[in-house]
């Protein structure tokens, strides 16, 4: 299921961020009267059905597989959390509606903006069905809506006091949806950036390039926004770890020992016994003035916790890896954003080009390493505090011809997407 996952992922940040693109594409060729930002949001809007289409078939997927591989997990989500799930279907249908409407009303109003705003439900829509989902995977880190005490104690068995919408308003369902949001915007935004950086380098003539430096433009200004609130929720969401999921903030900041005037960790592997970290230098107290402004705020550490409830410690490295690259996007930003102030034409020029096509890998990687960072520093929970992973698995061998079939289709979808965006995109002279 991680590998679907980690495939679909990139579909939906591509569904949220493509809608955005196109809406402000097409505004601004209304505006401009500027036929090149049209032809745009036209060609991009062929390249978002294909994606639609395919990541549909892929969320259908992701939900079979989590139905079937963690049958007792579906089982607690049903009675207790299914809601979000039944709202993210109307919120897909609204958007198909709005796609079509889209898709067959080009040229067909005097008002020209009226096409425009036909398209803000389909990314009100998308973003919405990210929303939703995002906040079932609240629900597994912040577990609501039901007596949990007495779930546990009658060894999951018993499931009372049901509030099937409380799990809209738990506590760190916020934090988690707007960092989810901007980190989805800004990795599909920078996939884009790659594409047309690269059309841009190989374009013939100065009229392809006119066209391509348009767009390009576009694309960074978008990606150059979602960076900003990456940044800033990705903060505030490691920071409320430590309230909401101290074992999971102790583990990926390799706490082993908590307690005030904590240092901040500068590298740091897990050693051979996995129960200590090595190879790191400490800045004193930091940690602490970091989580709660002065030095002597209390950080969780792992040694409160049983043994068997600790994460993989492999976590504190993705983590450090993850905000290395955030990081260093977000300098890549900044340089090329005062260069812009200051006239150098940053955007004209090939070394920043190629520079930020690596940045566009980078947000990929930041992307997927974040989502798997997170699932596995929940580990052994699936729900936290209630249910563990091993607790909530099918193991029967049955499984497997299926789970056989799910990595075939994705081994089959994956190029066969690149080959029709390929046609569409050689077809349409984009």
């Amino acid at each position: 299921m991680g590998f679907s996952l980690a495939i679909h992922i990139i579909f939906a940040s591509l569904g949220m961020a493509l809608p955005v693109i196109i809406i402000i594409m097409e505004f601004l060729g209304v505006r401009k009267n500027d036929q090149d930002y049209k032809n745009f949001a036209k060609k991009l809007t062929l390249i978002f059905l294909v994606l639609f289409a395919i990541g549909s078939a892929s969320g259908v997927l992701v939900a079979i597989e989590l139905f079937m591989l963690w049958p007792k997990f579906a089982v607690l989500l049903g009675q207790v959390a299914i809601t979000p799930m039944y709202v993210e279907v109307f919120a897909f249908f609204s958007e198909t509606i709005f796609i079509g409407a889209y898709l067959y009303s080009w040229d067909r109003f005097k008002w020209k903006y009226a096409h425009v705003l036909i398209a803000v439900p389909v990314a009100i829509g998308a973003a919405l069905s990210a929303l939703l989902i995002t906040i079932v995977n609240a629900f597994m880190n912040n577990p609501v809506g039901f007596n949990i005490v007495q779930y546990v104690a009658t060894n999951d068995t018993m499931i009372t006091n049901v509030h099937p919408f409380a799990v809209f308003t738990s506590q760190s369902a916020l934090i988690e949806i707007s960092h989810v949001v901007s980190s989805s915007y800004f990795a599909g935004a920078m996939i884009i950036l790659a594409y047309v950086i690269l059309r841009l380098l190989k374009a013939p003539d100065e009229k392809t390039r006119s066209y391509y430096a348009k767009a390009l433009k576009v694309t960074f200004a978008i990606a150059a926004i979602a960076v900003v609130f990456t940044i800033i929720t990705g903060i505030i969401s490691i920071s409320s770890l430590a309230t909401f999921q101290p074992e999971k903030y102790a583990a990926i900041e390799g706490n082993i020992h908590g307690g005030p005037y904590a240092p901040e960790m500068i590298g740091g592997i897990p050693s051979n016994n996995s129960t200590s970290m090595v190879d790191f230098i400490d800045i004193p107290n930091m940690q602490s003035i970091l989580l709660g402004g002065t030095a002597n705020t209390i950080v969780p550490g792992l040694d409160s916790y049983p043994r068997n409830t600790w994460p993989p410690l492999i976590v504190h490295v993705m983590f450090l890896l993850m905000v290395s690259l955030g990081f260093g996007l977000g300098l890549v930003f900044v340089l090329v954003i005062i260069s812009q102030i200051l006239k150098k034409e940053p955007l004209a020029r090939k070394l920043c080009l190629y520079l930020l096509f690596l940045c566009a890998i980078a947000a990929v990687l930041v992307l997927e390493t974040g989502w798997i960072m997170s699932e596995l520093a929940r580990q052994p929970w699936i729900v936290y505090g209630v249910m563990t992973v091993e607790q909530a698995g099918n193991y029967s061998p049955n499984i497997l011809p299926a789970a056989v079939a799910i990595l075939a289709f994705y081994l089959f979808i994956i190029p066969f997407s690149l080959m029709i965006i390929k046609k569409i995109l050689k077809n349409q002279n984009l």
